[in-house]
């Protein structure tokens, strides 16, 4: 895939990281909104979330709700990913969202879960990744399937806060046996790491 090098994933460090967070879903189309399962009449009020997010931003990790990492293309924020129902040493449910359109079908998307799967397993020593992501929705189900998430089952709920009632699929990843336990490099040789 072309662009990989280009990648990054950082943890949200800025007010305008969340505002462009926002952004993404205050000035979406309905049809769009609907397209994710959003429900645009269960976005709470702008200013409340921000200062929700800015709050739980400042906490440690074992007392956050939600966790969020920003995805840069080529110098640009162009989405982001987070992980919330965080059970440290354990599991957490994984979102993701690529903001910037004219992005969206050329594999960066794919890259940027990965990427952001292997930091959150890291950053909270977690087991297992969860994603329920409206059926509906072929997006983020191929992007999931690409990675090896598994699919565990399909049934009917409200998956979050915003989201309206829909059947969604439950996948799961679990932690990479060879990263559950990092062994050192060998004396005098130098370990690249690609991502």
């Amino acid at each position: 895939m072309q662009g990989v090098e280009e990648i990054e994933v950082c943890p949200f460090s800025s007010r305008e990281e969340y505002e462009l967070m926002l952004d993404y879903f205050y000035k979406a189309d309905d049809p769009f909104l609907r397209g994710m399962g959003v429900d645009r009449l269960k976005l709470p009020e702008r200013d409340k979330w921000l200062d929700a997010l800015l709050v739980d931003h400042e906490k440690p990790d074992r007392e956050r709700d939600r966790f969020y990492l920003v995805w840069i293309f080529r110098g640009q924020r162009v989405g982001h990913s987070s992980i919330n129902k965080i059970v440290l040493g354990d599991e957490a449910f994984i979102h993701l969202h690529l903001w910037n359109s004219q992005l969206r079908r050329g594999g960066l998307g794919t890259e940027f879960v990965r990427r952001s799967a292997s930091f959150y397993f890291e950053r909270f020593n977690l087991k297992k990744l969860v994603c329920e992501p409206w059926a509906e929705n072929p997006a983020p189900n191929r992007v999931l399937e690409k990675l090896g998430f598994a699919l565990v089952r399909r049934y009917r709920t409200i998956p979050g806060v915003i989201a309206f009632e829909q059947d969604v699929n439950r996948y799961e990843l679990r932690r990479p046996d060879q990263a559950l336990q990092p062994t050192a490099p060998p004396p005098h040789t130098f370990h690249l790491n690609f991502g």
